[in-house]
C-alpha cells in the first residue's frame, strides 16, 4: 500500500513528540481547520508528503493557496494526466479570478466545493440522479460504464439521462452538453473517496510538520 512509508513517518513522529515533549498526540483528533497546516501546504513546503510532494504539485499548491480540506482532496484527484490541464481553472476560481459558472444552476448543490469543476465520479453520479432522474442503480451503472469506458451502456445511459432532464424541465442544449463533458471526464473520473483518503494521510503528516517539525524531521 502506497501510504505505509507516510503510516511510518506518523507513528515515528508520534513516538518523538512524546519522548520529547511528555505529549500523547491523538493524530485521529487533530483539527483540520489549523492555519499553520495549510500555510505550509500555501509555501508548497510539501517534501515528504505523501501525494503532495513533486515539483509540479508544489508549484500549484502556491498559486492555490488551500485554506480548507476540500482544497487538498481535489488536488489529489486532479494532480494526474488528463485533468491536470483544470488545475489552472481550479486555482483561478478559488482565487476569484475566473467566474464560477454552471451549465444549469440546479448543478452548483454538487460542484461548490470544486468551484463549478466536475472533480470526481460521485459528483456524476449524485448529478444523474438530481437532474436526470436516475435511481442509485441507474447512477452506480454509469460510474461503471464510465469506469470501463462502455460506449453502448453510455449510449442507453444518455437517452434515459435526456428523458429525465426532459420531464424535470430542464433545457435540452444544456443538458446535452453537461453530458457531453461527462463522457469526456470518464477517461480520468477519479474516486472521491480514495482522494479523500489520500489527502487525510497527507494533512495528518503536514500538521505534524507544521506543527512538531524538530519531531518530524528527526
Amino acid at each position: 500500500f502506497l501510504g505505509l512509508k507516510t503510516l511510518s513517518i506518523i507513528k515515528d513522529t508520534l513516538k518523538n513528540i512524546k519522548k520529547s515533549k511528555g505529549i500523547d498526540l491523538d493524530i485521529d483528533t487533530i483539527s483540520f481547520e489549523d492555519e499553520k497546516t495549510y500555510k505550509l501546504f500555501s509555501r508548497g513546503d510539501t517534501v515528504a508528503l505523501f501525494q503532495f510532494e513533486s515539483d509540479g504539485m508544489r508549484k500549484h499548491l502556491k498559486n492555490l493557496k488551500p485554506s480548507r480540506f476540500e482544497d487538498l482532496i481535489a488536488m489529489v484527484a486532479l494532480y494526474r494526466p488528463g485533468p491536470m490541464e483544470y488545475i489552472p481553472n481550479f486555482i483561478d476560481r478559488k482565487n476569484g479570478r475566473e467566474k464560477i459558472e454552471y451549465d444549469v444552476p440546479e448543478m452548483a448543490e454538487y460542484l461548490e466545493e470544486t468551484y463549478g469543476i466536475t472533480v470526481y465520479q460521485e459528483q456524476v453520479m449524485l448529478l444523474s440522479r438530481k437532474l436526470g432522474g436516475f435511481t442509485r442503480g441507474e447512477s452506480d451503472s454509469l460510474r461503471k460504464a464510465m469506469g470501463k469506458k462502455k460506449i453502448d451502456e453510455m449510449e442507453k445511459l444518455k437517452a434515459l439521462f435526456l428523458e429525465g432532464c426532459k420531464a424535470n424541465n430542464l433545457p435540452l442544449e444544456k443538458v446535452e452538453k453537461v453530458w457531453k463533458d461527462w463522457e469526456a471526464f470518464a477517461k480520468y473520473a477519479f474516486n472521491k473517496s480514495h482522494a479523500t483518503c489520500y489527502a487525510y494521510l497527507a494533512y495528518q503528516t503536514a500538521f505534524l510538520k507544521a506543527n512538531y517539525r524538530a519531531e518530524f524531521m528527526a
